[in-house]
């Protein structure tokens, strides 16, 4: 059981605080897509906000972990944060986008291993304006391949859009691939058009994952399985699906985001929310060698 954020502050007051904790109950009771959930979650918020107005103020940065602590036990796509005071980050978009050209915008690896196997890994998907370049690059190295892997591990996610390109590019006949749930109802998502040469489905592909994978990079996984495109290799992956909206604005210079949709295959009724998205061969000690013997038993007449 958590402890409650506020107990190791000495006895006086914090109004601020509380009153961002009450506004962060307030926007999850009426934004988290699912309704009961949403009602625990600001229960359990109001019951902090109480503890604040009768403790100090925590030091700032510890309060905005601490209450991220506390929302990621329910959802790790819920973000609190204060943008812009002294205790946070600048505005966390754009230091991701300044960061993606020290990473080559999340391209990290691409080379041909022996057998004529194509192998690219890939960090984080960044937006499709950055991403789209190094992507094409890579895969004009590996156009000759007869097997393509996909290294996703320790991905932890980011810009949807590009991980779409990367499933159209794999399965091009693919229109879509899931819906969105909302409160207000369901909406279909469409794929983007083909721009990246992968090969569509000229050959096998494999894709690496671990616990650390997740989000978008999930996303990737999940649809090409559940399609039938891709063989999954590794561990089973972090299990995070759920959508978040924009940031809430909550007074006191405190904002939140909060997951408000989930996402629904359109082959498996489902998705990776908490059960993550389970290999179809485990890694062992060597994914990577896995992934390809794999394709060579596939590619063998």
């Amino acid at each position: 059981m958590l402890v409650p954020i506020l107990a190791l502050a000495a006895a006086g007051a914090c109004p601020q605080q509380a009153a961002a904790l009450e506004a962060a109950a307030s926007a999850i009771e009426t934004r988290y897509f699912e309704e009961d959930m949403a009602s625990r979650i600001a229960r359990r918020l109001q019951e902090e906000a109480a503890e604040a107005r009768q403790r100090t103020c925590l030091e700032e940065a510890a309060f905005v972990a601490e209450t991220n602590l506390l929302l990621d036990s329910y959802d790790p796509h819920f973000m609190f944060e204060r943008p812009g005071s002294d205790a946070g980050a600048e505005d966390w978009l754009m230091a991701w986008r300044s960061e993606s050209a020290n990473v080559n915008a999340g391209v990290r690896e691409a080379k041909v291993l022996e057998g004529n196997v194509g192998y690219l890994r890939i960090s984080s998907f960044y937006p499709w304006d950055l991403a789209k370049p190094k992507l094409e690059a890579a895969a004009t190295l590996l156009s000759d391949a007869n097997s393509l892997i996909i290294d996703l591990r320790g991905n932890g996610g980011g810009d949807a859009r590009t991980a779409q390109h990367m499933v159209r590019a794999l399965a091009p006949t693919a229109k879509a691939v899931q819906t969105i749930e909302r409160r207000r109802g369901t909406s279909s998502e469409s794929l983007p058009a083909l721009e990246l040469p992968l090969g569509g489905t000229a050959r096998p592909v494999a894709i690496l994952i671990d616990r650390r994978s997740g989000s978008a990079s999930e996303f990737v996984a999940y649809s090409l399985q559940a399609l039938g495109r891709a063989l999954i290799v590794g561990s089973r992956s972090g299990g995070v699906a759920n959508l978040i909206g924009e940031p809430v604005d909550l007074g006191e210079r405190y904002a939140i985001s909060i997951p408000d949709a989930r996402p629904v295959n359109l082959t498996t009724g489902a998705n990776w929310e908490g059960s993550g998205v389970r290999p179809d061969l485990p890694g062992g000690d060597d994914p990577l060698y896995l992934a390809r013997r794999a394709l060579e038993d596939r590619l063998s007449p």
